[in-house]
């Protein structure tokens, strides 16, 4: 103000240095993040019902792995090997002293071991540490330790999920060969008696999931574990390869009777919401003959692994 009256009143100088503020309207906080949608279970299956169209059961599975685990995808999820899954792990854990111990810790629980992601990196596939370094034990429910054995047992490779020619995911164009289809539909695919192996029906798009990526489901699955509300959050947010900050985080652990509750938890949501609301699944795959396996299947692929400095 004596600025002001220096100017105008007095005639001492010729301007104000004070900068004159102006209201800039109604502050509105910037969307940073993508408003989310309601996800049902319901709508889930149904892409895992797609899936099972386009991939067969190793795409019904995959869905429910990430559903259920919170894996993940593309990387944690192609990069898991046979050895880091039930039945096999944690007996085939290769690092002896986390061996002894998950055998104790899991002896009545089944596990995946999340381990390693894989990627191409100078045009060689690698594995690498998965994402914040976040390795980590998930336990799974029943139902999920099953479908895997039973995807397991169809084929002799060391990767836990192929492509639909038996080839690694690590290379093919996950989101236009698979995603996209699970998520948006397709009309029926007739590909005349030559190929009728690719022949398949018309699949309805999952309009829960339209527009969004595989990790939705990732997010479908901390809601889920969120709900009951006796899951601590530590449990919650280490299952999903977060660590939490301060004091919390730092005198926070998660007890074998937490994982027991987790997968307890787990097992009833698929039993009640899936098979109790009466939704579709597939039947089992069929095994291999032991005739036509010569030998044990590779627990892991033997990629190298990328050290950082």
């Amino acid at each position: 103000m004596l600025m002001d009256d220096a100017v105008v009143k007095y005639k001492l100088r010729d301007e104000s240095p004070i900068v004159e503020q102006r209201r800039r309207g109604l502050y509105k906080k910037r969307q940073t993040r993508r408003v989310k949608r309601k996800l049902s279970i319901e709508a889930i299956h149904q892409a895992a019902t797609n899936a099972h169209m386009v991939w067969g059961f190793t795409g019904w599975t995959y869905i429910w792995t990430v559903a259920f685990t919170g894996a993940r995808p593309p990387g944690e999820m192609f990069g898991l090997q046979r050895g880091y899954c039930s039945p096999h792990w944690p007996t085939s854990e290769p690092d002896p002293e986390l061996r002894e111990e998950s055998l104790q810790r899991y002896e009545v629980l089944h596990a995946m071991r999340v381990q390693y992601q894989t990627y191409a990196e100078s045009r060689r596939q690698v594995l690498a540490a998965p994402k914040y370094d976040s390795w980590r034990t998930l336990v799974i429910p029943p139902f999920l330790h099953d479908m895997r054995g039973e995807l397991l047992a169809s084929h002799d490779k060391p990767w836990a999920f192929l492509t639909v020619l038996g080839k690694p995911m690590l290379g093919s164009d996950f989101e236009r060969d698979y995603w996209y289809p699970i998520r948006d539909g397709a009309p029926e695919r007739d590909s005349g008696v030559r190929y009728k192996r690719w022949a398949r029906p018309a699949m309805p798009a999952v309009e829960e999931l339209a527009g969004e990526d595989i990790y939705r489901l990732r997010h479908w699955h901390k809601a889920k574990l969120d709900e009951p509300g006796d899951i601590p959050r530590v449990a919650v947010e280490g299952r999903m390869g977060h660590e939490l900050p301060g004091v919390e985080g730092t005198y926070s652990e998660v007890t074998v009777a937490i994982e027991e509750r987790i997968v307890v938890y787990l097992q009833r949501v698929w039993e009640k919401e899936v098979v109790g609301a009466g939704l579709w699944t597939p039947s089992f795959p069929t095994p291999l003959l032991d005739d036509l396996v010569k030998a044990a299947p590779p627990l892991f692929s033997g990629l190298p692994v990328l050290e950082y400095e």
